[in-house]
């Protein structure tokens, strides 16, 4: 099971190393298994929404960083903002603070799984966690579209905001998922499990600006 470190502009120095892995993992997924972006010469993956607006959830198993999401509210530029636009015909390209892009989320080769108990899903539990701590109403964003179905075996309620389309030979989707504990007590459910799966060290920036929800760990 995998522990999920909350990393921010405050406390990244804490998590140097970490980091470091992080990037690294990136670069080997989005950019050799991938293909969507070209090589980066020092092997790390970083975009222009790797801004101090981000939070990172770390997924970590056996001292080891094996999954990530990154959260960017929406009220922030972000991929779907930027990028991704035409993809909202439907509702319009959200621009909220409760609302949180989650981007850039990868499973390490073995710990990579069809079952619905596996890594993947044990990040998107302490993605679940982490929102409705911090006061959010959704989370998503682009992706492809056969996560769609995992959602659903999550039961969790996902709400497309486009119609999906295809690039590069995949097919897309923007699609925010409801915030609610609802769906984060079926997601441990499925886990089979009661604990939390976050760790936080160090200063917690509150998701929300101005919102209530700051939260502090000794380093």
């Amino acid at each position: 099971m995998i522990t999920a470190h909350i990393v921010n502009a405050q406390n990244k120095p804490l998590y140097e190393n970490e980091f470091d892995e992080f990037l690294r993992r990136r670069h080997d997924f989005f950019v050799h298994q991938k293909h969507w972006r070209p090589p980066s010469p020092d092997g790390r993956e970083v975009d222009q929404f790797d801004t101090d607006a981000a939070t990172y959830l770390l997924g970590m198993e056996d001292g080891r960083v094996v999954t990530s999401a990154r959260l960017i509210p929406t009220s922030e530029p972000h991929i779907v903002s930027e990028v991704f636009p035409h993809m909202c015909e439907k509702s319009g390209v959200p621009r909220r603070p409760d609302w949180a892009e989650w981007t850039r989320t990868f499973v390490v080769p073995d710990k990579r799984s069809t079952g619905l108990r596996g890594t993947l899903t044990q990040l998107c539990c302490a993605v679940m966690e982490y929102a409705l701590d911090e006061g959010l109403s959704a989370v998503g964003g682009v992706q492809e579209t056969y996560f769609m179905p995992h959602h659903g075996a999550l039961r969790w309620h996902a709400e497309p905001l486009g119609m999906a389309r295809q690039q590069n030979g995949e097919w897309y989707i923007v699609a925010y998922i409801a915030v609610n504990e609802a769906a984060l007590a079926s997601v441990r459910r499925i886990l089979g499990i009661k604990h939390s799966l976050l760790a936080r060290q160090g200063v917690q920036l509150p998701f929300i600006e101005n919102g209530q929800h700051k939260r502090y760990a000794s380093a």
